[in-house]
């Protein structure tokens, strides 16, 4: 039979249709092994090649003996389940809930999803567990649970020293204190390893493998004393209780390095538990850098020491207390009424305004601007002041007047430490050149930079002048004198400790309205500015407490926690008692 046109027609399409075939495969396969050869092969080595980063261990934080370590590295787990190995999604849910922390429901929803393998069971915030939760759980044998090693950090003090530490998140940022502002230096430098993978994933043999290692991160050695820095933010926790203050400080600082050997706020944090317990905005803040107000009268040691070192202060002069006008305004000392007609002397241990007002009077506006500047606040015709530098993160620098010439109520109001702004760091540096005779130093906290394999220090901090001759010896030695006199005869007697001759001045500063109209009724910050041997002081200690309640008084409220502090810190740098009399 012989084929049908029909026939014939389908034999040819399919024979062409062969042929199409058979020419796009062959062009196909020259493409590959010729043109996209190169492009292909990089794609396939990709594929073979495992780039895996390695993480350096981040450098340890310890107090200023290199003994106390306050933060340092551990390793911590993640905990993941394989969920197509998982044999009893609710048990596991059941006995994970309280090791984890997580609430079983939400355990047991992570455990039976259907869109994923694998899952890490995490929980908002601190996720990471400890060598001993992991044991816990890996003690539980449960099939398909294990766990994923992870670098973590450890607080071992807990909420000591929060403020100055930071801490670091579990995206590994550093938050806060010394962790940020010596982050690059404690983070280190990460390495890698890269080596061709075989079809199990595993190195292939003889493959060439390339290796960089890490670069651990260097130690750092802080200023603060462990044990110090413990007895302020007790006796901080105690007396902010005792006022139900909105918040406080403490700082303790040695006069002659501009080290800080303490430092605390509060409300604070537990960076060990950051995730429970930090909320920014209520007790992130260090107050002891960031907090600007009026400092009111701890401020008057600057301008005596102006006056003094003026030759405008006369200590046996008499002036009449109670009140002053100036520029149509009555100014009035803190008791309203005064104590009559008084020497200068007593206006500076009973904190009189209208003595303070009478020395700014005679120096003036420019020489007292001058010097308000030389104790390291700034100029009070600019907006703001001047930041201390000091080695942490987000210092503020002060609020000013921001013009010029002052009014003569802003003149006489500066003096007294009312209308301007400026932070407690500010105040612990200028009083420290009155107590170490005349030099501004520049404050820190870290003191040495170490290598964390043989404990060498790489790095150490020296103290850096500011400014020397912020006034003189004499002038420094006789602000002293008065200032022992405002402890023994004056507003700062609370602060008194036998055996150690404490000199100091209170401040009792009125808060204004956030909206700028006048002062808050009721509000106050009560602080205590003082140094102690007042003859040759080894330290400054300074609180303040912000709106404390029952009280306002800074004699009242601050003084008494000031004394403690420098009590306690004296015995613990074993300074030997003075032989003097409390009187003197």
């Amino acid at each position: 039979m012989n084929p049908t046109p029909t026939s014939k027609k389908r034999s040819l399409l399919v024979g062409l249709l062969c042929v199409l075939l058979l020419t796009a495969v062959i062009f196909r396969l020259f493409w590959i092994q010729t043109i996209k050869a190169s492009e292909l092969r990089q794609r396939a080595e990709k594929s073979w090649q495992v780039n895996r980063v390695i993480e350096p261990v981040r450098g340890s934080i310890l107090d200023r003996s290199g003994e106390v370590q306050l933060a340092g590295s551990v390793d911590k787990y993640v905990i993941a389940a394989d969920l197509n190995r998982l044999e009893n999604p609710q048990k596991a849910a059941r006995q994970l809930s309280p090791l984890l922390n997580i609430p079983e429901k939400q355990l047991l929803k992570d455990l039976t999803r259907k869109d994923v393998r694998q899952v890490e069971l995490r929980k908002k915030g601190d996720y990471k567990v400890s060598r001993e939760v992991t044991d816990k759980i890996m003690k539980l044998d449960l099939k398909g649970i294990y766990p994923i090693k992870t670098p973590g950090r450890q607080y071992n003090e807990g909420k000591l020293a929060a403020h100055v530490l930071g801490f670091v998140n579990m995206a590994g940022k550093a938050v806060g204190g010394v962790e940020q502002q010596y982050d690059k230096i404690l983070r280190g430098q990460r390495g890698e390893i890269s080596f061709k993978k075989d079809g199990q994933g595993m190195q292939a043999p003889n493959s060439a493998e390339e290796y960089r290692p890490p670069k651990d991160g260097r130690d750092l050695v802080l200023t603060l004393d462990a044990n110090i820095q413990y007895h302020v933010e007790k006796v901080l926790d105690e007396v902010s209780a005792r006022y139900d203050s909105e918040g406080a400080t403490a700082i303790v600082a040695d006069p002659d390095s501009g080290e800080i050997l303490a430092m605390a706020s509060r409300p604070t944090f537990n960076p060990a538990q950051y995730s429970a317990t930090y909320e920014a905005g209520k007790n992130n803040i260090n107050r002891a850098i960031r907090t600007q107000y009026e400092p009111g009268s701890t401020f008057k040691i600057v301008t005596v020491a102006a006056a003094i070192e003026e030759g405008v202060f006369d200590a046996d002069a008499k002036f009449p207390s109670g009140s002053i006008r100036v520029g149509g305004r009555v100014l009035r000392d803190w008791n309203e009424q005064g104590w009559g007609e008084i020497t200068y002397a007593k206006g500076v241990y009973l904190s009189s305004n209208v003595a303070f007002v009478r020395l700014a009077q005679e120096l003036g506006a420019d020489v007292l601007t001058r010097y308000i500047d030389r104790f390291g606040f700034g100029r009070i015709t600019e907006s703001h002041g001047r930041q201390t530098g000091i080695d942490l993160p987000l210092e503020e620098n002060g609020v000013f007047y921001n013009h010029a010439p002052l009014h003569p109520t802003e003149l006489a109001t500066a003096a007294f430490g009312q209308g301007i702004a400026v932070t407690p760091i500010q105040q612990v540096m200028a009083v420290s050149a009155i107590a170490n005779g005349g030099t501004l130093y520049r404050p820190y906290v870290v003191k040495e930079i170490r290598d964390p394999r043989n404990g060498k220090t790489l790095k150490q901090k020296k103290p850096e002048e500011i400014r020397k001759e912020v006034v003189s010896e004499e002038t420094a030695r006789q602000v002293r004198k008065l200032l022992r006199g405002v402890v023994t005869k004056g507003t700062g007697s609370k602060a008194d400790v036998a055996g150690y001759r404490v000199a100091g001045k209170t401040g009792t500063a009125q808060k204004p309205k956030e909206d700028g109209s006048g002062y808050a009724t009721g509000k106050y910050v009560a602080s205590f500015i003082g140094f102690a041997p007042a003859d040759d002081p080894e330290v400054v200690v300074y609180v303040a407490l912000d709106e404390p309640e029952g009280s306002t008084h800074g004699g009242t409220v601050a003084a008494p926690a000031a004394g403690e502090i420098i009590a306690k810190t004296l015995r613990e740098m074993e300074v030997p008692k003075s032989e003097q009399k409390k009187s003197d």
